[in-house]
């Protein structure tokens, strides 16, 4: 198997690693200088995107068990 972990375990290392970026990377990109407008677009879009891309994740690691 790829990841040799109880299947709990597995689902919690997938789900962690499909989660969108965290909102304080705005925060961080504003206070340092960066573009923050730029920085929210991507936070948004990765959100939108998480809310497909995470049951799709979780039906593939269900077929798997």
């Amino acid at each position: 198997a790829a990841l040799a972990l109880p299947a709990e375990q597995r689902m919690v290392v997938v789900l962690f690693a499909a989660l969108p970026t965290a909102s304080s990377a705005y925060v961080l990109a504003a206070r340092m200088g960066g573009d923050g407008s730029y920085t929210a677009g991507l936070v948004t879009l990765s959100t939108l995107l998480a809310m497909v891309s995470i049951p799709v994740w979780l039906a593939g690691l269900a077929r798997l068990q």
